[in-house]
């Protein structure tokens, strides 16, 4: 067995045992690094493999939880039903805005998602009577086949199982021919045209799956905050949503979660520092931009590497005498 599919399966044992040593808030924190991890997956396969900068990615984040909310509140969807819905109205969306956004690069393409970012911000402030506006509206309790997930625990379950199916999602896009044809676009766009890939078509897909990705996590995030506002979608969201797939490491899968826990954890640990909490964390965000320019998945392989060079010098010697 490979080294990654280890780690995998022991990180997602210790996931699944994690209920039983924790208390409700720490089970919150890590629901909400679940939540926002797929939204980072989503943005990593966009930014990370397709090289396509996206400011606008709190948009797909507020219509999955919109959508979600406002289908099982007000108009008595079953919550699976009301998912799906959501996550293809992301998916929908997101092709709308791919279209005309593939013709962009850089900072025109940043500009381009960050006004469609605002368009929903917009949106959601003028149809105040189905989304009640800057008043907000309160989210119901997650209910599937009768089993209502009305407690830290079960809402933590049903998150993680949202996870493992984007990872295992993601990990099969990435090793496969588009994942392949993504990063040759990321590289160099020419190139991949002239061996015949359809660049725009790919682009278009590339946005449209990661729109979809971004407002699953809109969908997982509604319930664990119980109560959603257009104050919760801003563009500093979709900043924040950026930050995570820097801090975490550029196109990679667990670099999505690192960079997510690392944006949930590191401010609660700092609440200590009072008024400079937040000059602390710029600065411990700078740093590890600065020193780990691969995120901290980087710092994660580079500990790996060290430890396993370290256990093979420790090992007993094999009793082999060189030849002479």
């Amino acid at each position: 067995m490979k080294r990654e599919q280890l780690f995998a399966g022991a990180m997602l044992a210790a996931a699944i045992v994690f209920p039983l040593v924790a208390g409700d808030y720490a089970l919150y924190l890590l629901t909400l690094i679940g939540a926002y991890g797929v939204v980072a997956l989503g943005l990593n396969l966009l930014t990370g493999l397709s090289g396509q900068i996206s400011l606008g990615h709190s948009g797909f984040f507020a219509i999955g939880a919109y959508v979600v909310t406002v289908l099982t509140s007000k108009y008595g969807f079953p919550y699976l039903p009301a998912v799906i819905l959501a996550v293809a109205g992301g998916w929908l969306v997101g092709v709308l805005v791919g279209f005309p956004a593939v013709r962009l690069r850089g900072l025109y393409l940043a500009i381009a998602t960050l006004a469609f970012g605002i368009g929903i911000e917009r949106t959601i402030y003028h149809f105040k009577g189905i989304t009640g506006g800057a008043y907000g509206m309160d989210v119901g309790i997650p209910s599937i086949f009768g089993y209502a997930f009305n407690s830290p625990t079960k809402l933590y379950y049903l998150v993680l199982i949202f996870v493992v199916l984007s990872v295992l999602f993601l990990f099969n896009v990435v090793r496969s021919r588009p994942g392949r044809m993504l990063v040759a676009i990321r590289d160099s766009p020419l190139a991949a045209a002239s061996m015949g890939i359809n660049v725009p078509r790919l682009k278009v897909l590339a946005f449209a799956v990661s729109a979809a990705m971004s407002a699953l996590g809109g969908v997982l995030y509604a319930p664990i905050i119980n109560f959603i506002s257009v104050e919760h979608f801003t563009l500093w969201l979709s900043i924040t949503f950026i930050s995570m797939i820097v801090v975490g490491g550029l196109g990679s899968i667990t670099g999505s979660f690192l960079g997510a826990a690392f944006i949930v954890l590191v401010p609660e640990l700092l609440r200590g520092f009072g008024a400079y909490h937040q000059i602390i964390y710029g600065m411990a965000m700078i740093a590890v931009f600065v020193f780990w320019p691969k995120g901290l998945v980087g710092v994660a392989e580079l500990l790996t590497r060290r430890i396993a060079a370290g256990a093979k010098r420790l090992a007993p010697a094999t009793g082999k005498v060189p030849p002479t």
